[in-house]
């Protein structure tokens, strides 16, 4: 047996080690990941602190247990036909889940290789913590799913409005209107089209791992001022209350600029009002920024107001808001932030987000 998979002739060349269970300690225990062995009779011989803490066990009560009581989905009863599967060196790699001592369910990536220890055979695993993971696949998969619903809509909506002006190019005065609102459409899918491409780049990066919840210190009255001066000009028959706080610092993810921008149009492209007012507010709460957009429009039902950031979808007639919320709502999460809808009173939605603030105001 070659000494790539023999790991007994590593333990007879080290006198400090007298057992697989101390090799294991000495070779493993500070390796930062869950690792776990499990012999021919199906049960641990040995965890690392690692794999206990994620699971919420000790390492005393895992040892001699059985895989299903960390897998749900293992069946035990197989067991020796899953052990005589295996071959000396081989390793594979599977998505399962496992459970935790409070009997909380998670998705984990686990590679397992059978190894010999002291002149027996061991499956020797490691696990992975792959929620965010699936999360990241998750959102990836909504935001495919809700780009597509939105730009089919909006160019419905052009080609319709381009059918209306042929039939009135010289009949009528709503040609200018009709005109308009095709030049809001395309405004609002170039604005879409380059959003998404700002949220797939911030997912992927997550995804792939290069950038743990990438934030920066920011000024957030200075990015306020410029959201609001561009809403302002956009839509000037609006009303865009907004008392200046001061130096206001936050910390944020890339894009937030532009996800505060579309929370403000919003409020004033779904408003119902011949005047339409939209009051922003900035109050510091603890250690979160507190920022509230309130419009007087007609306001979201509660039975709405999961849709409208794209989170559900009730069928094929039913969607959410379209994916500049689901743009804002992701920008926000990924700035260690949170985003709720709330009624106004008496009238209309008030959109309130939380930012956390810089640890120490540079």
């Amino acid at each position: 047996m070659g000494t790539q998979h023999n790991i007994g002739e590593y333990i007879a060349a080290d006198d400090s080690m007298t057992s697989a269970s101390d090799f294991f300690e000495h070779l493993v225990e500070g390796v930062g990941v869950g690792v776990g062995a499990v012999g021919s009779h199906g049960r641990f011989i040995y965890v690392n602190e690692h794999y206990a803490d994620t699971l919420g066990y000790s390492r005393e009560s895992l040892v001699g247990s059985d895989l299903e009581t960390v897998n749900p989905e293992f069946d035990q009863s197989r067991f020796e036909e899953y052990w005589d599967s295996f071959s000396i060196g081989e390793t594979r790699t599977t998505e399962t889940v496992h459970r935790t001592a409070d009997g909380e369910v998670f998705p984990v990536l686990t590679h397992v290789t059978r190894v010999v220890v002291t002149g027996s055979a061991v499956n020797v695993g490691t696990i992975q913590d792959i929620t965010e993971l699936e999360r990241r696949g998750e959102q990836l998969d909504v935001l495919r799913r809700v780009l597509r619903h939105d730009l089919r809509n909006r160019l419905n909506v052009v080609s319709g409005y381009a059918d209306l002006i042929e039939r009135q190019l010289e009949v009528d005065d709503d040609l200018r209107e009709h005109f308009e609102r095709i030049q809001r459409e395309i405004d609002h899918l170039l604005a879409t089209s380059e959003n998404s491409r700002r949220l797939e780049k911030l997912l992927e990066d997550d995804l792939a791992g290069n950038r743990d919840r990438p934030t920066d210190v920011i000024r957030l009255d200075r990015t306020l001022e410029v959201a609001v001066s561009r809403v302002r000009d956009q839509f000037p028959e609006a009303t865009v209350r907004f008392d200046e706080p001061g130096a206001v610092r936050v910390r944020a993810a890339e894009y937030v600029g532009q996800a505060l921008t579309h929370v403000l149009s919003n409020a004033v492209i779904h408003n119902d009002s011949e005047d339409p007012t939209v009051d922003l507010e900035v109050t510091t709460v603890g250690d979160r920024i507190s920022l509230s957009v309130a419009d007087d429009g007609p306001g979201i039902p509660d039975e709405r107001k999961d849709l409208v950031f794209g989170r559900e979808e009730t069928d094929q007639l039913h969607h959410g808001n379209g994916f500049g919320l689901f743009f804002v709502e992701n920008v926000i999460t990924e700035s260690g932030g949170e985003i709720r809808i709330e009624d106004n009173e008496p009238r209309g939605t008030a959109v309130e987000i939380e930012l956390p603030r810089p640890r120490v105001d540079p």
